[in-house]
């Protein structure tokens, strides 16, 4: 089994790299490791490594967290991307604010009077079309539609 390589071992930068430094570094390996260009059979998974490291390396907070689990401080493993350091927190790790495992999907935010007024429309609409249907029964002299 081969080891574990870092993003920044794949992209062949140092761990200090600018985005621009790290940009060039992607763009040369794509260049080289890119299925159209090389046949090789194990092009294709060097080039989804490529892709990863660079989607993780170019965006600064996902980096930043990337680093820190390098470095042990985050708690979780390289690959949770749920985990953040809290602030003056000593290496605790905390759920950030876009993700919970409590609850349900997020709704509209209404609440209680928001399903209020959706049932209350709907029984006003149900009800109006059961009135229609009896208007149009007396207009129509009870005759069904056969007749």
């Amino acid at each position: 089994m081969p080891p574990v390589q870092t993003y920044y071992e794949i992209l062949g930068v140092a761990p200090d790299a600018t985005p621009e430094e790290i940009r060039a570094a992607y763009r040369a390996l794509v260049k080289q490791y890119h299925p159209d260009v090389n046949h090789d059979p194990d092009a294709g998974e060097r080039f989804i490594a490529i892709q990863q490291a660079y989607e993780t390396l170019s965006d600064p907070d996902t980096r930043a967290r990337y680093d820190l689990a390098l470095r042990g401080g985050a708690g979780a493993g390289v690959h949770d991307p749920f985990r953040t350091r809290t602030p003056g927190g000593e290496g605790r790790t905390a759920w950030t604010r876009e993700f919970t495992w409590r609850g349900g999907a997020p709704g509209a935010g209404t609440g209680w009077f928001g399903l209020i007024a959706v049932l209350l429309v709907w029984g006003v609409a149900i009800v109006f079309m059961f009135m229609l249907s009896l208007l149009l029964r007396v207009v129509t002299g009870g005759r069904g539609q056969d007749s």
